[in-house]
């Protein structure tokens, strides 16, 4: 039973571990998909969108025929008194006759139809709903650029760091073999203690590094995971072609600067046009507005609450009529708000001619950047390949008794050293690229990669 019960356990165990799902891998387009799709900035700014939509059905039903209905139910304990004049009884000119009208109990039903026919106000106010719409498309697409920038960072900075933990495990299994082989040599005579003891503080060093890593990698996952939606449980590994990171570095310099498709200079576009829109339809609220009625009344009286016996007799009426509407002063109201709108149209130039140098500037910078780092990038990777061609060479040397293990050391810390950098220098590149997509208004294109 024992041995049936050890089998089992470990039948068990070995089925859990191959149950658990591996690490998901993902690549940058399918991480910006993800957070494009779990985004709670993106689906407010799309239930913006649709609450133009709303307002837009808002204000076309407004031009539609309004039909209200009512029905008033009164009782009067005391009549009103009207003055009939006496001649209509035979009484003296000028004598009057106090008499009262109606029943103590009344009931009246009615139905009105109204249609606007000429509202200038209202029929400008349709187009300005419209390019509120607009202007909010261009609100969605500018949260979409937000979060492909900072996803896009993210990643990369993320892969960096797991690159630079690759190099430092690969520095430290070096650094193992050599305490093997120093500790070999110190058993047979041919090394001293303190050689050994140096490279366990080298080691120690590394290990201190590894650890900051990994908690970096950690929370860098974390965070990529909650931009992209997906669970803190589930791993993600990010897939990434990394043996040569600059090789869309011509792709990317050949960026032409159109500072009128970017999604800043066409949101502010808009922003005027709706001004516009939003001046005229203030101005149009000073001219009259006509308007057709037709209203159709029944209504009965008693002297008893019981409105509906069959005996009661109810009187109808119609009447259609037209309604012209005519402003004449409203304290200067309106003048005072196409005040405020001609002042937001004059910030909103002053915006424009602004952001076209910001965006010139930024383009400028961001090219500069960009080439600065693909130099510097190429610098770090020959120096990388120097640092360890030294490194191999003095670990031969040291070998063979020729070099102190101090020289060895000190290469290997500057190879460690020039890894790190061309890893921080991956990043700088990558990121310069982020910052030319973004001023020139083509992030959308790290999508397709």
């Amino acid at each position: 039973m024992k041995r049936y019960g050890f089998f089992v356990f470990w039948a068990f165990f070995i089925l859990k571990t191959v149950a658990q799902p591996g690490p998901r891998a993902v690549t940058l387009g399918e991480s910006l998909d993800l957070a494009l799709a779990h985004s709670p900035q993106l689906k407010k700014a799309q239930l913006e969108r649709e609450g133009f939509e709303l307002r837009l059905k808002e204000a076309r039903s407004a031009a539609y025929p309004q039909i209200a209905g009512g029905i008033t139910y009164e009782y009067a304990p005391v009549l009103p008194t009207q003055l009939l004049p006496g001649t209509l009884f035979g009484l003296a000119e000028g004598s009057v006759v106090p008499t009262q009208f109606g029943r103590p109990w009344q009931m009246l039903t009615s139905v009105t139809v109204t249609q606007r026919i000429y509202d200038e106000s209202l029929f400008r106010g349709i187009p300005a709903i419209t390019a509120g719409r607009a202007v909010s498309d261009l609100l969605v697409a500018r949260s979409e650029e937000e979060i492909i920038f900072n996803t896009a960072t993210v990643f990369y900075q993320t892969f960096q760091t797991e690159q630079l933990l690759r190099a430092l495990n690969a520095n430290a299994e070096k650094l193992d073999a050599l305490q093997r082989m120093a500790e070999l040599q110190l058993a047979n005579d041919y090394a001293i203690p303190t050689d050994v003891k140096r490279i366990r503080v080298a080691r120690t060093n590394l290990e201190t590094q590894r650890q900051k890593l990994l908690t970096g990698i950690s929370v860098l996952h974390q965070t990529l995971q909650y931009l992209c939606g997906v669970p803190f449980e589930e791993r993600l590994q990010l897939m990434e072609d990394m043996s040569n990171p600059a090789a869309d570095s011509l792709r990317w310099l050949s960026l032409p600067f159109e500072p009128e498709s970017t999604t800043e200079h066409l949101l502010i576009l808009r922003s005027l046009e709706l001004n516009r829109i939003q001046t005229r339809s203030k101005w149009a609220e000073r001219l009259p507005s006509l308007s057709a009625y037709a209203t159709a009344f029944y209504q009965t009286w008693r002297n008893d609450g019981n409105v509906f016996d069959p005996e009661s007799t109810w009187y109808g009426a119609t009447v259609f009529g037209l309604k012209i509407d005519v402003p004449i002063f409203d304290g200067f109201s309106r003048n005072r708000k196409v005040n405020v709108l001609q002042l937001e149209a004059k910030k909103l130039h002053e915006d424009r001619h602004q952001l076209e140098g910001i965006k010139a500037l930024e383009f400028r910078q961001a090219r500069e950047e960009l080439q600065n780092a693909i130099r510097v990038l190429e610098y770090q990777s020959d120096n990388v390949a120097l640092a360890r061609e030294i490194t191999d060479k003095l670990l031969l040397q040291y070998r063979e008794g020729v070099v102190p293990l101090t020289d060895l050391l000190n290469a290997q810390t500057a190879l460690s050293e020039a890894e790190t950098n061309y890893w921080q220098q991956v990043f700088g590149y990558k990121l310069a690229v982020l910052k030319l997509l973004k001023a020139s208004g083509r992030l959308e294109d790290l999508k397709t990669r």
